[in-house]
C-alpha cells in the first residue's frame, strides 16, 4: 500500500467529493444517484458535530484527492443497545486490493470502539464478494440474511 495514503474525518470542505464518491457507488450499484438524498443523508452529517466524526475519507496525499470514504454511525437498537453501523464504504477502483479499504475499516472500527457500542453491523450485497472477504478478515460472522422487496413502480407486479 502507498504510504501516502491518510485517513480522517470529514469536513464540510469533503462535501463535493463525497457527492462524487457516493454517485460512483450509487451508480456503480446500478440505481441513479439522487442528489437530494445525498443531502439530507451526507450533508446533514457533516454538520452535525456527534455524527460527522463517523464520517472518514482517504486521502492520497500525492495527489490530495479523496479516493474512499466510510461511514461508521451509531444507532441504538429496540433493546436499547448501542449498535454502530458501517455504511457507504467506497474506494476508487484504482486503490482496490492495496490495503486502503482494510485502512478506513480499521478507522471506523476504532471510532465505533471509542464511542462504546456494544455491536457492529454491517450490510452487504450479494455481489460484494470483495467486501465481505475484507469484513471475514476482521473478524465479522454472519448472522442473518436481507430479504427485500421492490415496489417501485417498474417492479411493482407483485
Amino acid at each position: 500500500m502507498s504510504s501516502n495514503i491518510k485517513v480522517e474525518v470529514a469536513s464540510p470542505d469533503h462535501i463535493e467529493d463525497l457527492k462524487e464518491l457516493t454517485k460512483e457507488l450509487v451508480e456503480g450499484l446500478g440505481q441513479k444517484f439522487d442528489p437530494k438524498r445525498f443531502d439530507w443523508g451526507i450533508r446533514r452529517r457533516l454538520y452535525d458535530p456527534l455524527q460527522r466524526h463517523g464520517i472518514l475519507v482517504a486521502i492520497d496525499e500525492d495527489s490530495n484527492d479523496v479516493i474512499g470514504m466510510i461511514i461508521a454511525e451509531l444507532r441504538i437498537d429496540p433493546f436499547g443497545l448501542s449498535e454502530g453501523y458501517i455504511k457507504q464504504f467506497f474506494l476508487k477502483e484504482s486503490y482496490r486490493k492495496k490495503g486502503v479499504g482494510s485502512l478506513l475499516l480499521e478507522k471506523a472500527l476504532e471510532h465505533l470502539k471509542k464511542i462504546k457500542v456494544e455491536k457492529i453491523r454491517v450490510n452487504i450485497k450479494e455481489r460484494a464478494v470483495e467486501a465481505s472477504k475484507l469484513y471475514e478478515q476482521m473478524k465479522f460472522k454472519k448472522v442473518y440474511e436481507v430479504l427485500e422487496l421492490d415496489l417501485t413502480e417498474k417492479n411493482s407486479k407483485v
